[in-house]
């Protein structure tokens, strides 16, 4: 019999797991979904099937991945979701508990995943020209059926891919091509890079190795029209500190801000090394190239309390953690090999997004999710900029009781323009304990949502998805 879950503020309220798969064909609507609004919106995120093995904990970003769709058509909208079935997911269920560690830690895993992969497939999920690839950035991608989201299997591009793979690749729309990476690419907590492109088709036409200045954590990387950039933060891992009782992972500000820059059709000797002091980012919202000048809008802070100093304390706010609005920019011309940063806002946000016709190239709007103050808590606005107009600012607020996710744009079916579509916002009702589909115009943000789909459920508390148009 599987126990309960503990007491856990990731574990409860928003956050707390589903348990269960649903299939749910008409949802009930308020307002009036818009005819040009076809396709369907996928979200990725933690469901953990059991709890914590005894004497673990839990942790947010571990649980078991979990595939939310939202199909809209017709005025329609209907909810399916599915655990990702992983090699993971399928020893644990077939055990009926925990397995593996926090993780996958193997001082608190079961001897008998010893030497098995550790893949939560949880944290983002993608298409590359018809093909749904469930993420996490610590193993292979799982591919899932768009429809029925059954579990296809995980896929190493024909054996050519051994380790992990980003769960945020870049998908270049003119050309088809899907640019990736993975870090500790020769093994844990090595500082070994991997980067990879596949072609339309899904052969990989690039796998190059390099070493970055020190492990680290690179959760997010940058992909311009003719460079890929890999930022290396001063949040290092060390599997020695571990061994003498430190944290895997530390805050070392005094390593500095590194960014490795390649040409998309370069080789590891190409890479080319920009420095500056300690920032830190999770998430880019766009890249592009400005003649010898790359740019990349950001949601970046000046530190992080995602894992203790060395001395074991955190960052404080006056260190700068929250992320906000702001652009980092190299210039190849340029020999002192400096990264420059220009702030456009103070207002707390993450999540940042944009029309993704437009990734990889210059664009104009921005999308995020935030929240006002010098910390971030739970996201409780939406976000448009606009950086043609001074990068203003105008939001959207469900109002007290409520708590939002990712802010995903979707053009309007024959749309060509940029910005001209909807943005599409999971919404959690603190109050009915439900969760809400909001459905608001993207040039007419404050105007609030044109129409809400309300699930008979909660969907938890998740990370990332993406609208596929039909």
């Amino acid at each position: 019999m599987t126990r309960p879950m503990p007491n856990d503020t990731f574990l409860q309220g928003a956050y707390a797991p589903l348990g269960m798969e649903c299939d749910a064909p008409d949802l009930i609507v308020q307002g009036a979904l818009p005819d040009d609004l076809v396709g369907t919106y996928y979200r990725n995120g933690p469901d953990p099937l059991h709890p914590p093995r005894e004497g673990d904990s839990y942790h947010w970003f571990d649980g078991d991945g979990m595939i939310h769709c939202f199909h809209i058509e017709n005025g329609r909208v209907s909810w399916r979701n599915r655990w990702v079935r992983t090699r993971k997911y399928e020893l644990e269920r077939a055990a009926g508990r925990r397995l593996y560690g926090v993780f996958g830690n193997p001082m608190f895993s079961d001897p008998s995943v010893m030497g098995e992969e550790y893949n939560t497939a949880n944290t983002n999920i993608v298409d590359h020209n018809g093909r749904l690839l469930a993420l996490m950035e610590g193993a292979l991608a799982v591919e899932m059926e768009p429809k029925t989201l059954e579990t296809k299997g995980q896929i190493d591009f024909n054996g050519q891919i051994q380790g992990p793979i980003t769960a945020h690749p870049k998908i270049d729309v003119k050309t088809g091509e899907m640019i990736f990476f993975g870090y500790s690419a020769g093994g844990p907590a090595s500082r070994t890079l991997r980067y990879n492109v596949a072609d339309k088709d899904g052969n990989l036409t690039r796998n190059e190795f390099f070493d970055a200045p020190y492990p680290a954590m690179v959760h997010d990387f940058f992909v311009t029209e003719t460079h890929a950039i890999f930022p290396i933060f001063p949040l290092t891992q060390s599997i020695e500190r571990v061994m003498t009782g430190g944290p895997m992972m530390a805050w070392e500000p005094d390593k500095g801000t590194h960014f490795g820059v390649i040409p998309r059709n370069g080789t590891a000797s190409d890479v080319r090394w920009f420095s500056c002091e300690a920032r830190f980012m999770f998430h880019m919202m766009n890249a592009w190239t400005e003649g010898s000048k790359l740019h990349a809008d950001v949601t970046g802070a000046n530190a992080t309390q995602f894992a203790p100093r060395l001395d074991g304390t955190l960052a404080s706010e006056s260190d700068g953690v929250a992320p906000t609005f702001r652009r980092w920019t190299v210039d190849l011309s340029d020999n002192s090999s400096t990264i420059s940063e220009t702030l456009f806002d103070d207002f707390a946000c993450e999540f940042p997004r944009t029309d993704d016709r437009l990734s990889t190239y210059a664009y104009r709007h921005g999308y995020a999710v935030g929240s006002p103050g010098t910390r971030l808590g739970g996201f409780t606005h939406v976000l448009h900029y606009d950086t043609h107009k001074g990068y203003q600012r105008r939001s959207w607020t469900p109002g007290e009781g409520y708590l939002l996710g990712e802010a995903v744009f979707a053009p309007r079916q024959g749309a060509t323009e940029e910005h001209d579509g909807y943005l599409i916002v999971l919404g959690f009702n603190q109050t009915t304990q439900k969760s809400e589909l909001f459905i608001l115009r993207a040039d007419d943000l404050e105007a609030g949502p044109i129409a809400t789909a309300m699930i008979p459920a909660r969907v938890p508390m998740g990370f990332h998805g993406n609208w596929v148009p039909a």
